[in-house]
This record gives C-alpha cells, sequence and structure tokens, in this order.
C-alpha cells in the first residue's frame, strides 16, 4: 500500500495540492528507535488520503488494572506496530498535521482510534515531529486536522529520517 501511494502521492502533488511525506526515527533509548513513515495528498476532490505506519518497539504494560482479562488491554513486551488510513491534512507552510484512523494493528486497542501526526520539514533542518492518539469521533461528525492549535504540539527534533512538506 504505501508504495501505491508514493507512486500516486507526486501526480497529486504535481497538480497543486498540499501533501506531506516522510520517514522520521526518534530515539527513545537503549538504542531502540521508534519509526513513522506516512505519506498524505489532497485529491482534486479535496479529499485527503494516503497511508501512516507506525513502529513503536518500547514495551507497553497490562492495562488491565481491574483485571476484566479484556484482550484490548494486555500489555505487549514488544511495542506496537500500527497501520492507519489518513483521512485529514492540513498544510501551514513547512508545518502539516497530517491525520488518520487506526485499521490495523498488533494491540487491539489502538484500531478505531484517531492518530494526529505534526511534522515540520526537513529539507532546511533536521525535522521535528510529533504524534497523538485521540478517541474517534461520534458517528457522523467530522474530524478536521487543525482542531487543535499547532502551538499545543511539542514536536521533538529526529534522530534519522526525512519530512517533507508541500504547501
Amino acid at each position: 500500500m504505501t508504495l501505491l501511494l508514493s507512486a500516486i502521492l507526486p501526480l497529486a502533488q504535481a497538480a497543486g495540492d498540499p501533501g506531506a511525506t516522510g520517514l522520521a526515527y526518534l530515539a527513545v533509548g537503549d538504542g531502540m528507535q521508534k519509526m513513522v513513515s506516512f505519506s498524505a495528498a489532497v485529491g482534486q476532490d479535496g479529499a485527503a488520503f494516503g497511508q501512516i505506519d507506525i513502529h513503536d518497539p518500547v514495551p507497553i504494560s497490562d492495562q488491565d488494572v481491574d483485571g476484566t482479562g479484556d484482550p484490548a488491554l494486555a500489555a505487549s513486551p514488544s511495542g506496537v506496530i500500527l497501520n492507519a488510513a489518513v483521512n485529514c491534512l492540513a498544510v501551514d507552510g513547512n508545518t502539516a498535521i497530517v491525520g488518520g484512523q487506526v485499521t490495523r494493528s498488533d494491540v487491539a486497542r489502538y484500531v478505531g482510534k484517531k492518530v494526529l501526526l505534526f511534522v515540520e520539514d526537513s529539507t532546511r533542518s533536521q525535522g521535528r515531529f510529533s504524534w497523538g492518539f485521540y478517541e474517534p469521533e461520534p458517528q457522523g461528525a467530522v474530524f478536521l486536522c487543525g482542531i487543535f492549535p499547532w502551538a499545543a504540539y511539542t514536536p521533538v527534533e529526529i534522530a534519522g529520517g526525512s519530512l517533507q512538506v508541500h504547501p
């Protein structure tokens, strides 16, 4: 899917539509790195499309504090790998917010959640990045990438990779 989107994205950008692509590595200690790759564009119909892939090797602790046995709250000693379908994109100069809904994850509690990526282009500097997970909107509600003030994000410099924002 990512290869297909990588081939489609330049076509949308050539038409003057905004987009953002990237691969970001974030150091988390003990030599581990979180990896996020994404490709997002706005089509001629104005709808955002693309893919977000996240691999976070940091172990997740057991969240089943009341002992219900809910498998969605189980620990994941190997972290999480997930995919999200992009459904919103907001671009302002060299920064972008890319949003999507988690469609697949090896940790059940993430499926259906919203994920927002805050991206600063790395063309002239190292590039900065952050992300967050949110509850899905009620049925019929529209999810907008720019609902939080951009100053509310606290991006960190990426350890490696490349981030590109196309206004």
